[in-house]
């Protein structure tokens, strides 16, 4: 289902380095629990957490021009046109940045060979109250895994990332949240 969401993810030094859009599943029982599982694996979560140092947002106005030029904001899905676009802009698309990815960016990047990673810096859209319907931030300076509605608002609820929650009781904490 079409439930817009942002996974974020802050590191040690408090700087945002992921701010992913997803268009679908964004409730606790879809990305949420995906975004859980995550984080529970030890290997995937501490390769994260080491490749934060390659990752950096795309600078639209300079460096990334190759990229920024071939990514247009009004047309997300160019990926699946045929067109001009190069195999390594196409992959770089898929694999961090596409819409469908949400919190399935976090293991591409910690799977990922690349040297350099460059994301879309989508943490606006975390503000936008009407449609971004639900926020995941991965918090690593905090040490924890903090949920919203959105950005505007107080958390809704928040996780210590050293004793993560099973998916029950993770479940159990958003049922009033799912209802309103």
């Amino acid at each position: 289902m079409g439930t817009r969401n942002l996974t974020m993810v802050i590191d040690q030094e408090g700087e945002t380095k992921v701010a992913q859009y997803g268009q679908w599943d964004g409730y606790p029982d879809g990305v949420g629990i995906s975004l859980l599982e995550f984080l529970r694996n030890a290997e995937l979560f501490e390769k994260l957490k080491s490749k934060l140092k390659d990752v950096r947002f795309l600078d639209s106005k300079g460096k990334d021009k190759e990229f920024s030029e071939s990514y247009d904001k009004n047309a997300p899905e160019w990926s699946n046109q045929a067109d001009n676009r190069t195999p390594e802009q196409i992959k770089w698309f898929k694999n961090y940045c596409h819409r469908d990815l949400a919190e399935g960016v976090l293991k591409n990047i910690a799977e990922s060979d690349d040297e350099e990673i460059i994301l879309i810096d989508k943490s606006e859209f975390g503000k936008d109250s009407v449609f971004c319907e639900w926020c995941y931030v991965v918090d690593l300076k905090k040490n924890q895994l903090i949920v919203y509605n959105d950005l505007n608002s107080e958390p809704l609820k928040s996780f210590d990332l050293s004793n993560l929650p099973t998916e029950d009781e993770f479940l159990n904490e958003f049922k009033d949240d799912e209802e309103e």
